[in-house]
């Protein structure tokens, strides 16, 4: 009789919006044999024996579980905000450094095939925005590293409910979705917003297709993934 298949899968950032959705995704299926959630702090998701929980308070010491880390498919969730990091070397730390520091890890993993990764509409290293900025250094450093599979993900504003509150977003969030709705009844498709969990599917629709090359999906491109 032929051995099952084994299929790993690694989320960095699993208590997050796009994190925990994408964790429920992934339990859906079957397609993953492996999966590692990497956790700061403890959700409400019904795991399965596949399930193996990292939990690690400080990013600093990632090297410290280096071969924890290793997987097939490594998906990172991790993104932080300018007023919730509390400085800017903090929020580079989590939106640069860190997915760079599981990336590099991997390189040393000889199984590991994608590396899938949240940044940003707008990304990009020459910002006048510093968010942006940070968001296009981290691709800018990973396409240096020459991935065997590198899928870069850029939402536009990301709709869900999160564990923290963002003001300025949950006000932007209605405001675009007020500004949406009639172009939506007119037939007009409008992509300032995504839901988290679009993006979601979208990451795992990718991660399923297991092509080892380097792609970028907006907004648009997850929402026709996903149809």
């Amino acid at each position: 009789m032929k051995a099952k298949q084994t299929k790993s899968a690694l989320i960095i950032g699993a208590s997050g919006l796009v994190g925990k959705l994408l964790s429920e995704a992934i339990l859906q299926k079957d397609y993953y044999t492996s999966i590692t959630l990497v956790l700061r702090r403890s959700i409400d998701l019904k795991y399965d024996k596949r399930v193996k929980i990292i939990t690690i308070s400080d990013f600093d010491a990632l090297d410290q579980y280096e071969e924890d880390l290793f997987s097939e498919d490594v998906f990172c969730c991790l993104g932080s905000t300018m007023r919730k990091a509390g400085s800017k070397s903090a929020f580079e730390k989590s939106d640069l450094i860190y997915p760079l520091k599981v990336a590099t890890i991997n390189q040393k993993n000889p199984n590991f095939k994608n590396y899938l990764i949240v940044t940003s509409q707008g990304a990009n290293a020459q910002s006048l925005f510093y968010y942006n900025q940070v968001k296009g250094r981290c691709e800018q450093a990973l396409l240096a590293l020459n991935l065997p599979g590198l899928k870069v993900f850029r939402p536009s504003l990301l709709l869900g409910s999160r564990v923290e509150k963002r003001g300025a977003e949950v006000f932007f969030n209605f405001l675009i979705q007020v500004v949406s709705s009639p172009l939506k009844v007119l037939g007009i498709s409008s992509f300032w917003s995504i839901e988290a969990a679009l993006v979601a599917r979208a990451m795992l629709q990718v991660a399923m297709n297991e092509n080892e090359r380097t792609v970028f999906y907006d907004a648009k491109t997850m929402v026709q993934l996903t149809q």
